[in-house]
């Protein structure tokens, strides 16, 4: 599929109007579509969904200024071998102003201090659900480690000004001083999203950069930053961005929510011996579309529009503790940080910055990081596999596949741009595809819910979605379509946080689950429901059949039989019940969550009566005939009708 020209680029105010239009309903009054709003915006800038149980929304009478609370898990999978690199928690407190309810610096103080009394304790008559936050973030509090945050974000239609960031800065200091010393700040608004769609080339943005630089040849600088002037590099691109994270995101995905990474190993150094920090750091490298030098006596550099694609452990860190430092506040002095800032000025960071087009720039962020502990995860859109499933689910199925975050607005805008081109049928995640096969193909509904590694390049259940049997077609974008109209199938019946009810709100993946185990018992009725022995790829024929137009009352049929088993299976008192299968009790002490998140969830090992209400369902579903129908059927011989 070819990227939007860059020519064709939406302005901001279109990009503006077409997203209020297609996420915000007219039809509700203020309060709902502020809510609307605050939901959709920190989704995105935080690339989760509301179905995540650690998305709380607040808004509303009782919410202590806050509207949305998210709690950004550190990721164990990103610790690489012989490092500390350690990736802390983080809570996203969130308020957000539509509309006509933001009435610019009075309305950030006041809602700033508003928030903070309401994280001291001091807010009276909350909300039961603002209650149980702010009783999640004390617990936080109490057990914060170095790496751990609370960050406030101010969320807004359009971005607020440097004056209003000043503010927030101010409520920063004071957040380190009444809440805790990891305490920060960001804004964010519709302009976030609309600068970090990658596939249109962004307005030029210039930020200085100072240092001691050798030209090796044209578009390669080499030399040395100090470490002072990094951070003043850093400070001035988010004082002109608003983001700081965005410099991170060139060529690998589109948007990514602010993911903190502390060395400890790095942050030590800068502590203790900044002074030789160039002695034990590799170094980073800068991609830019031009540098020049400034025409005056200091080595400073205009460069234009940076991206680090190496460092970004390096750089944030730099940035947390010069940032804990020297922005504290105070009018005082203390001989011990004196000292330190003295030997700070002495220390610096060797640096590459390098002119790219977007072909080299997919190297060198590949090359440059291939020593790092990135995750294969920020390159699924450098990977072939990906972009060729894209192009053939766009060729065969009119189905736009994001590979990259953000794709999908970007996609949208620029067909807006473009009525002569007929749109996507649909738009939908890739990932989100291959959560739903290995959950459901694959049999592993626990480890879907829980974790993202294994679905990735590398991991061990996309290798084993990727490698089939001689005999059997390669995988390809005829299975991500088949995972598509299951998905498409949980959305209908509305699987998710909100469900109705409460036995669907967290057992998405249970269903996708449940609905391919009985799909193997049309296919095969004598096999054993704990380890099928299908082909995938004959249930990825069988999915399509069904999924076709005719076969509706069919596929109707399926998704209700599993949909009446997950009830069963989830609610209290039934015989085959997982509240009284003993792994509940005695490995997950009653938490439903941790339960359904087991990698063994739909194991005899883990879950037998799961595994017994299948069966028994196997049975009745192979033997009860169906009056209603000609001849008789049983179920499974209705549904297998279409599979003939």
């Amino acid at each position: 599929m070819q990227s939007a020209d860059p020519k064709d680029k939406p302005t901001y105010k279109q990009f503006r109007e077409k997203w209020l239009e297609e996420h915000i309903d007219a039809e509700l009054p203020p309060l709902g579509k502020g809510i609307q709003f605050a939901v959709k915006l920190v989704s995105q800038w935080l690339d989760v969904t509301t179905d995540d149980d650690d998305f709380v929304i607040c808004d509303g009478s009782g919410d202590g200024g806050i509207d949305i609370a998210y709690l950004q898990r550190a990721d164990s999978s990103s610790e690489e071998k012989g490092t500390e690199t350690t990736e802390g928690d983080t809570w996203y407190i969130v308020q957000s102003k539509y509309g006509t309810s933001f009435t610019g610096r009075d309305t950030i103080l006041q809602e700033g201090h508003k928030i903070l009394r309401t994280l001291e304790g001091s807010s009276q008559n909350l909300s039961d659900v603002s209650r149980q936050l702010l009783e999640k973030l004390n617990q936080f509090r109490q057990q914060a480690s170095d790496a751990d945050r609370i960050v406030l974000v101010f969320a807004t239609v359009n971005p607020i000004t440097q004056q209003d960031r000043r503010e927030l800065e101010n409520i920063k200091i004071l957040g380190r001083e009444r809440i805790t010393p990891k305490f920060d700040v960001e804004d964010i608004s519709l302009q976030t999203i609309w600068e970090a769609l990658d596939e249109i080339e962004q307005h030029k943005l210039s930020v200085p950069l100072q240092g001691q630089f050798v030209e090796q040849y044209s578009g390669l600088l080499v030399g040395t930053v100090p470490l002072t002037q990094l951070f003043e590099f850093l400070d001035s691109y988010r004082k002109k961005t608003g983001n700081l994270d965005q410099i991170y995101e060139r060529n690998v995905r589109k948007f990514l929510g602010n993911r903190r990474k502390i060395n400890k190993g790095i942050a030590k150094t800068l502590n203790e011996n900044p002074e030789k920090f160039g002695l034990y750091n590799n170094g980073i490298t800068i991609v830019v579309s031009r540098y020049e030098k400034d025409s005056g006596d200091v080595a400073i550099y205009n460069v234009n529009d940076p991206y680090i694609v190496n460092g970004c452990q390096t750089t944030k860190t730099i940035w947390e503790v010069l940032d804990g430092k020297l922005n504290a506040g105070g009018t005082g002095s203390d001989e011990s940080t004196e000292s330190w800032k003295e030997s700070v000025r002495r220390g610096g960071v060797v640096t590459k910055i390098v002119t790219s087009g977007e072909a080299e720039l997919r190297n060198i962020t590949r090359f440059t990081n291939s020593q790092n502990s990135v995750r294969e995860q920020d390159f699924i859109a450098l990977h072939s596999g990906f972009q060729d499933w894209a192009a053939a689910m766009e060729e065969d199925y009119k189905i736009f596949l994001e590979i990259q975050r953000g794709g999908t607005e970007s996609r949208k805008a620029w067909e807006k741009q473009h009525p002569e081109v007929e749109p996507f049928d649909d738009y939908v995640n890739a990932f989100d595809l291959v959560k739903v096969y290995g959950a459901g193909w694959l049999g592993v509904p626990g480890l879907a819910y829980s974790k993202n590694p294994p679905f990735l390049p590398g991991g061990p259940v996309y290798e084993k979605m990727a490698s089939r049997k001689s005999t059997e077609p390669a995988f390809g974008a005829r299975d991500l379509y088949a995972a598509y109209k299951i998905k498409c199938a949980a959305d209908k019946i509305g699987f998710g946080r909100n469900a109705n009810p409460p036995s669907r709100r967290q057992s998405r993946f249970l269903f996708y689950h449940v609905i391919m185990r009985t799909l193997h018992n049309v296919i095969l009725p004598t096999a054993d429901v704990d380890q099928p022995s299908a082909h995938p790829s004959a249930l990825t024929d069988a999915v399509i059949k069904l999924g076709a137009a005719e076969a509706k009352t069919q596929f109707d049929m399926l998704c209700n039989s599993a949909v009446g088993m997950i009830d069963q299976y989830l609610t209290s008192g039934n015989n085959n019940s997982a509240y009284k299968e003993k792994s509940f009790t005695e490995i997950h002490n009653g938490d439903l969550n941790g339960f359904l998140k087991s990698e063994y969830l739909g194991k005899k090992s883990h879950s037998p009566l799961l595994v017994q209400l299948l069966e028994i369902h196997k049975v009745s579903f192979g033997s009860i005939p169906m009056p209603m129908y000609e001849g008789n059927p049983t179920p499974r011989e209705f549904i297998a009708q279409v599979l003939l």
